[in-house]
């Protein structure tokens, strides 16, 4: 496996006591925010940790990343020093075009202080393999090093009926299809949660066009805003957000890194001469007629597959006349 651990997080595991801790309420487990997800969809593996060893801080926490979450990237944390562990995994899996035979295998946030009063999350993304059985677990395994001792939530269930565990591990599990954990649809509408995608389409390339560009409308019904991060298509070698504005009489495009945001309440429009979704490096042309398979993911964690109709090369959503092309995107930034 391939390591790449600061010398800052050696010398801490070094000196650090290996005494497990059996202090703490056992309920107040290290759990996931998001706890149930469908095969192929992107996932955010947020891990709340809750309180310390006992009343002592929290100064490094590591999770095992389990078979199955794959292409996994760790969020950095300020304060904290960061390891990874890469690995092969078990079997390959398809995932935008590519194989993948290796990626992340374990993560370590180390160095920091989180007194046992407050409490912090530790974020990694990723995706699930396709093939994932509904109705499976994935484990996330977490052991939480404190100034004076450690927690290990590590337990699995081995099926008993009734069996309670002591420090259990933090666990996913794997909707089945017909449970739409991550819905799909075939005319350019999706729903998940307080999240409605309506109206979703994407426009036909030229044959040799390396990148093309959808439209949709994104409602949220909920309390609290949310913001579109990411977008993912199997055609292509990657996905991001774009705005168009017009300057001194000169269309210009921009990527929005930070995601487009949808208000509570509120609604995100993305069309044709402003907003929209960027798909580059297309490895085919989008073909009128056809549709194309997208996978939106939120700054929440949600992560929904939306089935975009590919409508010809100079029409709108309607048919009519298009705004001035995205895809003539090499002279616009």
């Amino acid at each position: 496996m391939k390591r790449s651990y600061s010398s800052q997080a050696l010398a801490a595991f070094a000196l650090l006591p290996l005494a497990l801790l059996a202090s703490g309420p056992a309920g107040a487990h290290v759990t996931l925010e998001q706890r149930e997800a469908a095969p192929g969809a992107a996932y955010k593996a947020v891990l709340k940790v809750p309180h310390g060893c006992g009343t002592s801080p929290t100064q490094a926490v590591r999770v095992e990343i389990p078979e199955g979450f794959i292409n996994v990237k760790p969020m950095p944390k300020p304060g904290w020093s960061l390891a990874t562990v890469k690995g092969p995994y078990a079997t390959s899996y398809p995932l935008h075009g590519r194989t993948l035979t290796e990626g992340v295998k374990d993560i370590t946030w180390a160095d920091g202080n989180l007194p046992d009063e407050h409490y912090d999350e530790f974020v990694a993304a990723g995706f699930l393999g396709k093939d994932l059985a509904g109705g499976s677990s994935l484990y996330f395994k977490v052991t939480q090093t404190c100034a004076d001792g450690e927690r290990q939530w590590i337990e699995i269930p081995d099926g008993t009926e009734g069996q309670k565990l002591a420090s259990p591990a933090a666990v996913l599990r794997i909707a089945a299809s017909h449970e739409h954990a991550v819905p799909k649809d075939t005319g350019g509408a999706a729903k998940i949660g307080t999240l409605a995608i309506q109206g979703a389409w994407a426009r036909a390339t030229p044959q040799g066009a390396k990148v093309g560009a959808g439209y949709l409308t994104i409602l949220n019904t909920g309390s609290e805003a949310d913001t579109l991060i990411g977008i993912a298509a199997p055609v292509a070698g990657k996905g991001e957000i774009h705005d168009m504005t017009m300057t001194d009489g000169v269309m210009r495009m921009r990527a929005l890194p930070e995601g487009i945001e949808i208000p509570a309440g509120g609604t995100a429009t993305l069309a044709p001469g402003g907003k929209h979704l960027m798909f580059m490096d297309l490895k085919e042309p989008l073909v009128s007629g056809a549709s194309l398979p997208v996978t939106l993911t939120f700054k929440s964690g949600a992560s929904v597959e939306v089935t975009f109709p590919i409508r010809p090369i100079g029409g709108d959503q309607k048919g009519g006349g298009a705004a001035k092309d995205e895809h003539d995107h090499h002279h616009h930034h």
